[in-house]
């Protein structure tokens, strides 16, 4: 895929993968902190490259949608591109254990990440004790997304990349 024009299809493809992402966060929502975000981003920027930021950005808007505005908005606008951005050179990976390290990472840096605007709310004391209080959520993100992306991420992508051959051929 290049990373120019959007296809119709691509279009398509990439709003299923947005539908998902929300569709599958608000399934396990009782669950803190377990949900498939990371992994279908990871997928996405697998098949799509630098085009998986839109269902990135696009997540981010419908969670706003959903929930109203808090300054969580401007966390999800840059923590969930991060994603794809440290995926991008890892593409032509078939590593299962390389793509459960970056979703692991993910979730075990997420509140860093988030706590970033506090820095200016309220100083970097605030920050840390933001992020701090919210390190075993942290915890449970990472592991969720590390066992979820080890275990799916494979066999997704086999199906997918399938999927993108029968339509090129």
């Amino acid at each position: 895929m290049s990373a120019g024009k959007l296809t119709i299809r691509e279009v398509a493809e990439l709003s299923l993968f947005c539908a998902l992402m929300v569709a599958g966060k608000e399934c396990l929502r009782v669950i803190p902190n377990v949900h498939p975000v990371t992994l279908l981003l990871l997928l996405a920027t697998i098949i799509y490259g630098v085009k998986a930021l839109y269902p990135a950005f696009g997540f981010a808007l419908l969670e706003i949608a959903l929930y109203g505005a808090g300054i969580w908005n401007l966390m999800y606008l840059y923590v969930w591109p991060i994603a794809v951005l440290i995926a991008l050179p890892f593409r032509s990976s078939r590593s299962r254990a390389l793509w459960a390290a970056i979703a692991g990472a993910h979730g075990l840096f997420f509140g860093a990440m988030c706590a970033v605007p506090y820095l200016f709310i309220g100083g970097w004391q605030m920050a840390l004790s933001w992020w701090i209080s919210g390190i075993p959520y942290d915890v449970i993100h990472c592991v969720s997304n590390t066992v979820l992306t080890f275990v799916l991420l494979p066999p997704l992508r086999d199906l997918l990349e399938r999927r993108h051959n029968m339509k090129n051929d």
